[in-house]
Formats: C-alpha cells, structure tokens, sequence
C-alpha cells in the first residue's frame, strides 16, 4: 500500500507507521499507521515517559528533506483539554520525539502528526 504523505504546512501526516514505546522498559505500546486525519489512538496511557517513533519505514533522506513533523497529545476525556504539542525531528528511526504523559489517571490519547 503506497504511504501518502502531507508537506503543506500544518497537514496532517496519513498512512505513516507511528510506534509508541514506553521509554522506562522500551516494550512497544502501540504500532499502527495513522489516518486520514494523520492520527491514531493510544489507550490507556500509564504516567510516565514515552518515545513516538513515525515514519521509521520511509527513506531517511525523505524524512530529512521534511524538516520535522509536529506531533501533539490530546487527552480523550469529557472536558477540553489543552494539547501537548512537541516538533519531532528525524533520527535512524524516523521521526522522533519523547512525551510526557503526566501523573494522574491512566488516559487513553490522540496522537496527532502534522507536517
């Protein structure tokens, strides 16, 4: 399946791998691809620290040429909530960047990568 790629500003980033990797044990999260909204859903968060991989399956020297992507962290919950939102830049594993999933409940999340 062909991977579709945004690169106007603030566009969503479909169709490309994420990985989510608790970086306390390094055991995987979530492996998925994003939609057509460049999101997917992580449930169930723990507090802790986290590394979102995107994009690992892509040619580096693509990944490069792009800068960097945007991913924001968004709580899913009643209430709005205000996004964590971090500039991911490429690395040998893609696009990468570590979040912050802050004390409290475990929280299920909307991972959101913009270009």
């Amino acid at each position: 399946m062909p991977v579709a790629i945004a690169w106007a500003a603030n566009e969503p980033v479909t169709r490309v791998d994420i990985i989510v990797r608790s970086k306390a044990d390094g055991r995987v999260i979530i492996e998925t691809i994003t939609d057509g909204r460049g999101a997917i859903v992580v449930k169930e968060m723990r507090p802790g620290l986290y590394s979102i991989e995107a994009g690992a399956k892509l040619p580096l020297a693509l990944l490069k040429r792009s800068g960097g992507w945007d991913i924001a962290l968004i709580p899913i919950s009643a209430r709005p909530a205000k996004p964590q939102k971090h500039r991911a830049k490429p690395t040998a594993r893609g696009m990468q960047v570590d979040i912050v999933v802050p004390d409290g409940a475990t929280t299920s999340y909307t991972v959101i990568v913009t270009d």
